[in-house]
């Protein structure tokens, strides 16, 4: 689990990590339900270039050495037997149907308070959410392979004067907390968001 409250840098997070892992040649299956292509792609871009997506989306000329690693980036995204992106609304079934057969060696799952539940829980959201969850943690199981699952936190950590939050604030189900194996947490350090703090809060196979 990555998390954070919105606008802190979790989906750009995601993006890094899955550029990451198609550098080292694995196949990367991004599932994402809040943006469009386009804002996906310029993430993506913005993630492999190392060029700051404000600059991706408004400048109109490059710099320095802008030219090269935009270039050597869009390579890098046209080689899509490396990433497939999958938008829109989906449920926990429609993902799983979307990695089966797919040899991918990472899923990603943007975010988890978007996915759809399957039933019907009669407004019972923290039952839908840790049914969700548990799902997830079995396409790991099933597939044998990493799944990394974006999540919301509350507004608890807002009121602290540092800012930093806790797993306990993951949002809409303590289920969340249990199943991951590690959760992440990120955070804005500064009031212009320059700065991020980023730890790991739980890590079931070694330290914190």
């Amino acid at each position: 689990i990555i998390a954070a409250r919105p606008a802190v840098g979790k989906s750009a997070f995601a993006a890094q990590l899955t550029m990451h892992f198609c550098n080292m040649d694995k196949k990367v299956g991004y599932f994402n339900l809040e943006m469009s292509e386009e804002q996906i792609f310029e993430r993506f871009t913005s993630a492999a270039s190392g060029i700051g997506i404000q600059r991706i989306r408004r400048a109109v000329n490059f710099t320095g050495d802008e030219e090269e690693r935009y270039n050597k980036a869009m390579r890098l995204l046209e080689q899509k037997d490396k990433i497939i992106i999958t938008t829109g609304s989906q449920t926990v079934s429609s993902i799983k149907d979307g990695v089966k057969n797919k040899g991918y060696d990472l899923i990603v799952v943007d975010y988890l308070q978007l996915i759809k539940p399957e039933g019907r829980y009669r407004g019972n959201r923290f039952a839908e959410v840790g049914e969700i969850s548990h799902s997830l943690k079995g396409i790991a199981t099933d597939f044998h392979i990493p799944v990394i699952v974006l999540s919301q936190l509350n507004r608890a950590s807002e009121g602290r004067d540092n800012k930093e939050p806790s797993m306990s604030e993951l949002r809409e189900s303590g289920d969340i907390e249990q199943d991951a194996s590690t959760i992440i947490l990120l955070w804005n350090m500064d009031e212009e968001h320059r700065k991020k703090g980023c730890k790991v809060d739980k890590n079931r196979q070694g330290k914190i």
